[in-house]
């Protein structure tokens, strides 16, 4: 070939290799315009499901490390219900048919949880319906995947809120408690009750009306739980006789029984689940109403009270069962699409956080590190961060990775600088990071060599705060008192809030002086 005919066959491609390029940008150009943060988080397919299936649950069980799809219909005929678990195995990616026998088949658009009784984790499940049939069952079962066998609790444990027609709304597990937030009266309307269920309580006792309701009847509603706070965003109700989706967006505090609000999801959305993936909510593409169902990922940030976008899956589906073991997988499958009961399954993976920490250096008395947890309740940095308000996040992951940038995606503060690209441990030093706040740093383009994707770590910084409740007050200070003069050490060193390596007046002074303040809820 000369090279004239060389040149001409670069030249006429180039224009497609342009277009093609610019189409793998354009939508990372799209977020940075709107202000958002770059995703490259990317899904990729799974194996199939066993069988099409609509309106099961999605539950990761820690126990074994495996996801659960439980329950569902293979289509809206009768008789199409599921009656066995079917199991996904990350590690031989494959899904298997469990043994185990439902019940019965009123086993669609169910409520379920991980909880423990007597130190045995298992799913519950409460509630369901079945394919074309109009009534709800109130019915309670476990399901401990690890021997395959099913429990049915008592019909004195039945949910009271079922009433006959009645499923459950949002659901999510605190305090080893499941908690139903509304519900769907079958072609009536949509319900506002909230329940909390025990499984350590009495036969017949398990249950409990909260003394609040939802500020609005919820149904198929995204919910999740974040640093023992509830959160919905989006959800279903019944208009006209039809269903449609809505922004209603708020959370609930089952310790104290109360309503928040919360910045209302930027899109109407209903019949898919809402996820913990690092102490942020996801909420999973769903709705029925055009331009729904959708394939969009809403990211709420509950410390800033923002939204963002992550990266889309690729099917726009509603009615599916999804779950993730919050740091590296977020697992979605079957669910319609186009209308249609679906089998195909996605797989969204990123490089594993194993923990993070606030660490200061005291001194002689050496370093000490204040927990960050993963997926919530932020971690208290109660130390002072000196005259220029820094500090030092530490991110531990699984296996050696590299960082494209860290930045402060929420709060006020900045990134001065970020080592340990190559190694498990990424060490980012931040400067002008002020009090009284929930900040939260971003790793971008986190990659292990095989999975790429954006990781947050989220942390209160409230100086005083050494009792680590979220408000300075004189209990701090007589914590403060207590220890001075005694040496510096893991069990104290929170005491030592300027980092000088020696409990002392001084501490006890500057604990004084922040009294009063406290983390915004």
């Amino acid at each position: 070939m000369t090279k004239h005919k060389t040149l001409h066959l670069f030249w006429a491609a180039f224009p497609l290799c342009l277009l093609i390029l610019l189409l793998q940008v354009m939508p990372a150009l799209a977020q940075r315009a709107a202000g958002k943060p770059d995703s490259i988080t990317t899904w990729s397919f799974g194996p199939n499901l066993p069988i099409t299936n609509v309106r099961a649950v999605g539950v990761f069980f820690p126990a074994n490390g495996r996801f659960y799809a439980v329950g569902g219909r293979s289509s809206d005929a009768f008789g199409s219900d599921a009656t066995n678990p079917f199991e996904y195995n990350p590690t031989t990616n494959t899904w298997t048919t469990k043994a185990a026998i439902f019940p019965d088949a009123h086993v669609n658009n169910m409520a379920c949880g991980v909880l423990t009784v007597s130190g045995t984790p298992q799913i519950y499940c409460v509630g369901g319906s079945q394919a074309t049939l109009v009534d709800a069952f109130g019915r309670v079962f476990s399901y401990n995947p690890v021997t395959d066998t099913l429990t049915t609790l008592t019909a004195a444990d039945d949910w009271p809120g079922a009433a006959g027609t009645i499923l459950p709304g949002g659901f999510a597990v605190v305090n080893n408690k499941l908690y139903i937030l509304g519900g769907f009266n079958i072609n009536v309307g949509s319900t506002n009750q909230i329940w909390e269920f025990d499984p350590t309580a009495a036969v017949g006792s398990k249950w409990t009306q909260a003394p609040v309701n939802t500020p609005e009847g919820i149904m198929y509603a995204p919910t999740c739980a974040i640093g023992g706070i509830i959160y919905v965003a989006g959800a279903s109700d019944f208009s006209g006789g039809l269903v449609i989706d809505t922004t209603n967006s708020f959370s609930f505090n089952p310790v104290a029984n109360t309503i928040g609000t919360i910045a209302p999801i930027p899109r109407a959305t209903g019949e898919t689940r809402a996820l913990n993936v690092y102490g942020q909510m996801w909420v999973m593409g769903g709705g029925r109403v055009a331009p729904n169902p959708s394939n969009e990922v809403d990211i709420y940030n509950p410390y800033c009270n923002t939204w963002t976008t992550g990266a889309r899956f690729v099917n726009p589906r509603r009615n599916f069962p999804t779950d993730t073991d919050g740091v590296s997988r977020v697992w979605l499958a079957g669910g319609y699409v186009n209308a249609v009961a679906d089998m195909t399954m996605e797989i969204d993976a990123f490089p594993m956080a194993v923990s993070a920490v606030s660490r200061k250096v005291h001194g002689a008395a050496g370093t000490f590190d204040v927990p960050l947890p993963l997926n919530g309740p932020t971690g208290i940095e109660c130390r002072s961060g000196g005259a220029t308000n820094d500090y030092q996040m530490i991110i531990n992951f699984a296996t050696s990775v590299t960082a494209g940038s860290a930045s402060v995606t929420c709060g006020t503060g900045s990134v001065g600088s970020f080592t340990g690209n190559g190694t498990a441990t990424i060490t980012v030093n931040l400067t002008g990071v002020t009090n009284v706040q929930r900040i939260t740093v971003t790793l971008a383009s986190v990659s292990d060599g095989t999975n790429t994707g954006d990781v947050p770590i989220s942390m209160g910084v409230l100086i005083g705060d050494t009792t680590a409740n979220g408000t300075v007050n004189s209990g701090d200070v007589s914590q403060t008192k207590s220890q001075s003069g005694q040496p510096v050490t893991g069990s104290n060193f929170r005491e030592d809030v300027n980092a000088s390596g020696t409990i002392s007046s001084t501490d006890v002074a500057i604990v004084k002086s922040k009294v009063g303040t406290a983390l915004p809820p």
